[in-house]
């Protein structure tokens, strides 16, 4: 996933960073927008996309992860929760990108 997201002008601070009992897959910076990206990346074999696997409990996990980041990659830029689906295939890969794909803030509403 890092690669794809090089060649989109992003620059990678960190892979697979452990932070306490939390992993975030991708810290990635934006230099132009001034946008701090953590991207969570889940990957399918089958059709569709894997963005329904990213439920609030592991936003929340994500979210603690990254309010623990070091200062000096946070400061100036704004914090984004994004979500890559990569679907593997033979011969291919194919990546769907969520930008701003969650605010881990606010808990899910209750069906009535």
């Amino acid at each position: 996933m890092a690669w794809w997201l090089r060649l989109r002008g992003w620059r990678i601070v960190a892979r697979n960073l452990r932070i306490g009992h939390d992993e975030l897959d991708v810290v990635a910076v934006h230099p132009r927008r001034d946008v701090l990206a953590i991207v969570e990346v889940k990957s399918t074999t089958a059709s569709g996309n894997a963005f329904h696997r990213v439920d609030w409990a592991k936003q929340r996990r994500i979210e603690r992860a990254a309010n623990r980041l070091p200062l000096r990659w946070r400061r100036g830029r704004r914090l984004r929760f994004d979500i890559a689906s990569v679907q593997v295939g033979r011969w291919r890969c194919r990546v769907r990108y969520g930008a701003a794909a969650f605010d881990a803030a606010e808990p899910p509403r209750r069906q009535r």
